[in-house]
């Protein structure tokens, strides 16, 4: 709500600089171009610039009124503001309401905090909005009102001619921080029937953006106030946390923790987008910004490092609960480096540098001139911003891009060489095997990336060599595969000159492919041989030329002789799917009824609550053992590094606590006999070894929640409605869990220790059942 009160109240401040600034890009809403349709009497229509909103509003001439109506396609309170000066916010009201929230006027004070001083609920007898309602309609938030036109004494001041509003909306219908919002004008008239030179502009909306697109130089400088985007998943087409969204379209709900703590997405560099294009519901592709620690510094100052109910929490973020979780805007100021190579892409836009991350609330004076918006035609040929993510089959640890879908069938293209192989829909292999112990490859990627063939052993990335080549690194070179991490500085290590052994090496970028080209000898000493039958590969390439993460990879086997190939599944599934199902079991199962029958242990006789604590906590613990040993096996066979990551490091530590925590519970003092005082040590123990229990569950919960991630990222499932569905039902469980433990608790302490006779003969059946199986124990 700050936010946007705000940006409102900066917005109508500068609204007057704007429009002397602009071109006037008029969208009108007629029909007809001879004649206008009459507001009088039906309604007009204008589709917001957003995309999501629809203004509707008719003059009720009689009554001297205006019928407004704001549809909104979702679930979520919307808004609309209005003022009687462009220059001045003090004054102006804003109606919003939502399907929980019935409208109401507002007055907007001032741009200040907290929110008690920057606006406030008019009083009952300026409540003088008629016909007011909001529902959720089909799916659709509808807000609808009738409101007086001139009148004085309203503080709307709503006029024939132009008038000032913003709309705004946000994630759910509880009134507070928007979603997006954006200043407008509206020319309001009553239509008249004209020659065809004379159009009235009944309905014009003029947007108050930046002028239409001016001629820059080298030098300029610039300031612009939009979201802030990686490079990574404009190219990508959606977020990289959620396949579900449309980069361009929705770059309010990016999440914080998606453009600033993942290596892939701030390494490729930042954007600031421009305005969102109302023809195609995409935002402008804006600036490139060269200083990326400036972005990262100002960003998680201002991003929320508590996760919410829609984002994951951005790890890196400094900010409170009260800070944003998605949608980085900022008002960024700059001089031009570069114009960019002219294409419609992140490449072909200006490049800033002496950069100045600024508040959205400081406004432009000179506002930026436009860079490329995408056509419709742009955004069908354009394979990453504007397609849904393809399901691909379950077989290896990436995130995948889904290439174009093609409409009609094409004439395969003649082989360049003596096989072909089609890897993917947008990568494919040719190959000849030479007389004299080599072998020339051909790897083609529809789109400009830089692209790479592996040679594996087992399937997996780690242990394997690959030729990577980019038109930005220049010649196709060997690399070994080093580990599974996102940051190419320790997955890949670049083989020294002398088995750069690589001949006739080109990689070029020509009619919309990258190709690279090489010819490499079969057996080479202490590299992976390559051999006239099956062979275990790895393609793989990335949206841009930098050398990065890959944006799809496949691993496929390809026998050289026959040219045959079939995709290849990643070996260890089952032994990583089994490695967290006995996690689950241990953890999430049993461990937590070994500590209830303990909080429960009123209800047994005798020693059965100890066995049964005793005897689950045991199994518990082998099934830990077996855990812990699957997983150092099969790294192992992976031939990846151990505990480098915090997953692998948690459970060491885990495994350790355990062994410790099941140790400390067959040493423990003696129990006191009935009548006797517990000893000192026999006290320390027992908080002790409970606050122990305590921890290690809380460490096995989120440890368990980490592998859920970890075997999708592992094996394709980011994303996806399988590991939703399974994270969601996880925590159900977990949660079910805990209640059942606190209210165990809370009843067997408190609610049914109904005197101290009672407390009294339930401590002493417990001691006689601890001290009965110590007698046994010993006994044995």
């Amino acid at each position: 709500m700050m936010r946007f009160l705000s940006v409102l109240m900066a917005s109508l401040l500068s609204a007057k600089l704007h429009h002397l600034m602009m071109m006037m890009l008029v969208l009108t809403i007629s029909t007809s171009i001879n004649a206008a349709e009459d507001c009088s009497t039906d309604y007009c229509d204008t589709v917001l610039d957003d995309g999501y909103l629809m203004l509707r509003y008719k003059l009720n001439e009689p009554e001297n009124t205006i019928t407004m109506e704001v549809t909104y396609e979702g679930d979520a309170w919307v808004g609309l503001a209005f003022s009687d000066s462009n220059e001045y916010m003090a004054g102006s009201t804003a109606v919003m309401a939502s399907s929980e929230a019935s409208p109401q006027k507002y007055r907007l004070i001032d741009s200040i905090f907290p929110e008690s001083s920057a606006f406030e609920v008019m009083p009952p007898e300026e409540q003088t909005l008629v016909d007011d309602s909001c529902e959720l309609i089909d799916g659709q938030t509808v807000l609808k009102f009738t409101t007086q036109l001139l009148a004085d004494e309203t503080p709307f001041a709503i006029s024939l001619g132009e008038n000032n509003l913003l709309w705004a909306y946000g994630r759910t219908p509880t009134i507070g921080y928007h979603s997006n919002r954006s200043p407008f004008t509206l020319n309001l008239a009553k239509a008249v029937v004209e020659e065809e030179d004379n159009v009235d502009t009944l309905g014009t909306v003029i947007p108050t953006v930046s002028p239409d697109e001016v001629a820059l130089k080298v030098g300029d400088d610039v300031c612009i106030t939009g979201y802030i985007m990686d490079s990574y998943c404009i190219g990508l087409g959606h977020f990289l946390d959620n396949d579900n969204s449309v980069t361009l379209r929705e770059p309010e709900e990016h999440s914080f923790h998606c453009l600033l703590d993942v290596p892939v997405c701030y390494n490729s560099g930042f954007n600031v987008l421009g305005e969102k294009d109302p023809q195609t519901g995409l935002h402008c592709l804006g600036y490139r910004i060269d200083d990326t620690e400036a972005v990262l510094t100002a960003g998680r100052a201002a991003g929320s490092n508590v996760k919410s109910d829609t984002h994951f929490a951005c790890d890196t973020c400094s900010g409170g609960a009260s800070a944003a979780v998605a949608g980085y805007r900022a008002t960024v100021k700059g001089t031009v480096k570069e114009l960019g190579d002219g294409t419609k892409s992140v490449t072909g836009q200006p490049l800033l540098t002496n950069i100045q991350m600024l508040d959205t609330s400081v406004v432009c004076e000179n506002p930026a001139p436009k860079t490329v918006c995408l056509s419709a035609d742009d955004v069908e040929q354009a394979p990453a911003p504007v397609s849904e993510p393809e399901q691909e089959p379950e077989s290896d640890p990436v995130v995948w891009l889904s290439p174009p879908e093609e409409t009609e069938e094409s004439e395969p293209e003649p082989c360049s060489l003596d096989f072909c192989v089609s890897i993917t829909n947008s990568y494919s292999l040719a190959y000849t095997v030479n007389g004299d112990g080599t072998i020339t490859m051909e790897a083609t990627y529809d789109g400009n990336g830089w692209i790479g063939i592996g040679f594996s052993e087992l399937g997996m990335m780690v242990g394997s060599d690959a030729i990577i080549g980019s038109t930005e690194v220049g010649i196709p070179q060997k690399y070994r595969m080093t580990a599974a991490s996102l940051d190419t500085d320790t997955s890949i290590q670049l083989m020294p000159p002398e088995e750069q052994t690589l001949t006739d090496a080109t990689v070029e970028y020509k009619d919309g492919q990258t190709v690279m080209k090489f010819t490499k000898i079969m057996k080479e000493p202490n590299q992976i041989e390559i051999g006239m039958g099956n062979n275990i590969m790895l393609g793989a390439h990335g949206s841009f030329p930098t050398i990065g993460y890959h944006t799809k990879k496949s691993a496929f086997s390809i026998n050289l002789s026959s040219g045959a190939a079939e995709e290849k599944a990643i070996p260890f599934m089952s032994a990583w799917l089994a490695h967290g199902i006995i996690a689950f079991i241990a953890w999430g199962v049993l461990v937590p009824t070994a500590v209830q029958s303990a909080i429960m242990r009123s209800l047994f006789k005798g020693p059965t609550w100890f066995k049964l604590h005793q005897y689950i906590n045991g199994t518990a613990m082998a099934l830990t053992v077996v855990v812990f040993a699957i997983g150092v096996a099969i790294t192992n066979k992976e031939g990846a590094a151990h505990f480098e990551n915090s997953h692998e490091r948690m459970g060491l530590a885990i495994f350790i606590l355990a062994t410790l925590q099941v140790l400390d519970g067959v040493k423990r003092p003696h129990a006191p006999a009935s009548g006797e005082e517990k000893t000192l040590s026999r006290k320390a123990w027992e908080i002790g070894h409970r606050l122990g229990g305590v921890a290690l569950l809380a460490c096995t919960f989120w440890q368990m929640d980490s592998g859920i991630k970890l075997f999708a990222a592992k094996f394709n499932g980011v994303g996806t409605s399988q590991e939703k569905g399974v994270v969601i039902g996880y925590w159900v469980w977990i949660g079910f869990v805990v209640t059942m433990l606190v209210i165990g608790g809370v009843y067997f302490k408190f609610l049914k220790s109904k005197s101290k006779d009672v407390d009294q003969k339930n401590d002493d059946s417990s001691r006689q059942g601890e001290k009965e199986q110590e007698d046994i124990e010993a006994d044995a």
